[in-house]
């Protein structure tokens, strides 16, 4: 009979066991990571009983939390992970994608469905998270694989209290500007149309769409947390709009300050060639560079945010030297007005009204004057309409009656009378983008 020498029995005997204790991974189904307790970084919050959830933090904020992703109240599904609301933006809520599933079920990593957003999980609904940027690593997974874990089964986050309020969630209303600027760590796109032809036009020019549109794109980009750049684009006179942006007051959540106060200020620079001289025109043309062309405004958004439905803004503004085909025109005063009011997160509906104190009488109207009974009469440019916030976009849709989109043009007011049921449609998109690098 063959005797095993002890050596022999001792590999034999750990064959065996590691044999029974390993975990096989049947065709289709992902492996669980193993077990085993994370490694502890050398110098990361040492003696802190809360350590392994500052980890966690510490990686969305360097891969998840910033501007343009899910970072504040603007965040895409609501899902906010910065230190104030990312517990309970993911503690049991139901994900937008698959509403059956929990963000975080406390204390089961296995059935939560952030583990399938950043592992990329056949299972999930659009695309593995982070988005556009490299997968997180395994060690990365496996702390956020354990914070869950960590967690008691029963526990419960209450909604953050919030620092500041925010009245309105994009760049402007359809045209008056809010007092928000873009957050830094990211820029802001925008496009915004008006259509030329009234919706009167019926269902044969297509309420107005058939015509063509007055058309501006605007690049908006943030130098501080509080100041922002803006560069603009329209097709109308071929302008563009420089401006930016200051806030210097900010509405706090528990009243000490009660409001939202913005300086937004710039230029509308005409381009187009083959504008006539108004002080001469037997002269010729206005170089491309002459004064006449430059068109400055000033404006001072103030918002108040209502409780959690319902927001306020009043615009006052000055247009200087806004008319380029008039010499010596009257400066241009306005008191615009602007409220939105919000069914959920998501919907909105919103109105603001511009109306012109003086220099009405020698503003210029995008369209021309509207001319009743022989008579100039002159319209505030006014706009009601929808918001609706969906991931990272605002869009507006909205009827006006102005074809303005550049701060010049719809502060000159509209050439269709809204009181009378004649208007246009328009739209906006605003789109919070990272930067590419």
């Amino acid at each position: 009979m063959m005797q095993l020498r002890p050596r022999w029995l001792t590999a034999f005997l750990s064959v065996l066991l590691a044999l029974a204790g390993a975990n096989f991974t049947r065709a289709g189904e992902t492996r669980p990571f193993a077990a085993s307790p994370v490694e502890e970084p050398a110098f990361a919050y040492p003696g802190r009983p809360d350590e392994l959830e500052d980890r966690v933090l510490d990686i969305f904020e360097a891969k998840c939390a910033f501007a343009g992703c899910h970072a504040g109240t603007s965040a895409p599904q609501g899902l906010d992970l910065t230190e104030e609301g990312f517990k309970a933006s993911l503690i049991n809520v139901k994900s937008s994608g698959l509403p059956k599933y929990l963000r975080v079920k406390p204390g089961d990593a296995g059935n939560s469905y952030l583990m399938g957003k950043i592992r990329g999980s056949a299972a999930i609904k659009g695309e593995r998270m982070p988005k556009g940027a490299a997968p997180l690593s395994p060690e990365e997974i496996k702390t956020i694989e354990a914070w869950i874990n960590s967690l008691a089964a029963d526990l419960k986050v209450a909604a953050p209290r919030r620092q500041y309020a925010q009245a309105f969630y994009g760049w402007s209303l359809a045209n008056l500007p809010t007092a928000e600027p873009v957050e830094k760590g990211a820029f802001m796109y925008r496009i915004a149309h008006r259509f030329k032809a009234p919706v009167a036009q019926g269902f044969d020019q297509l309420f107005g769409l058939d015509g063509g549109a007055f058309m501006m794109t605007q690049l908006a980009f943030p130098l501080t947390d509080d100041f922002t750049f803006s560069l603009a684009r329209s097709g109308l006179n071929a302008t563009f709009e420089i401006g930016g942006k200051w806030r210097f007051l900010r509405q706090k959540s528990d009243g000490s300050v009660p409001l939202s106060a913005a300086l937004y200020a710039g230029v509308d620079w005409a381009t187009l060639k083959g504008i006539p001289d108004p002080a001469n025109p037997t002269a010729g043309n206005l170089s491309r560079t002459d004064a006449e062309r430059f068109a400055i405004f000033g404006q001072v958004p103030i918002t108040r945010q209502l409780g959690s439905r319902v927001s306020l803004a009043v615009v006052p503004g000055i247009l200087l030297n806004g008319n380029v085909t008039v010499d010596g025109e009257d400066p241009l005063v306005t008191i615009g007005v602007g409220g939105k009011f919000a069914f959920n997160e998501k919907y909105a509906l919103f109105s603001e009204i511009v109306p012109i104190v003086s220099g009405d009488e020698t503003a210029l109207i995008v369209g021309g004057p509207r001319v009743d009974g022989g008579r100039q009469v002159f319209n505030d440019t006014f706009v009601a309409g929808l918001e609706i916030k969906a991931g990272g976009h605002v869009f507006h849709l909205f009827v006006t009656n102005s074809g303005g989109n550049t701060t010049n043009q719809y502060l000159s007011g509209g050439n269709l009378d809204f009181a009378d049921g004649d208007f246009r449609l328009g739209f906006n998109i605003y789109r919070i983008l990272s930067y590419p690098f």
